[in-house]
């Protein structure tokens, strides 16, 4: 069997770092989607507690001008 030679052991060590490279910059581009997803949730999740306090409100009004009367 043939022993690699300290060339191709350089050349597999870079190939291998690339790799490692386009990982870690695959890794980053979805921290950084995961944290716009995040926001756009937090966004949607607070737009539906602003509605449905909208609709207490107009459930309740009823009640609450009978009160004032």
């Amino acid at each position: 069997m043939l022993q690699p030679s300290e060339v191709d052991i350089q050349i597999e060590v870079a190939v291998l770092k690339n790799r490692l490279d386009h990982i870690d910059e695959s890794v980053d581009e979805m921290k950084d989607h995961l944290d716009r997803v995040e926001t756009r949730v937090m966004r949607i999740e607070r737009t539906v507690y602003m509605l449905l306090g909208g609709l207490v409100l107009i459930q309740a009004l009823p009640m609450l001008e009978s009160l004032v009367q």
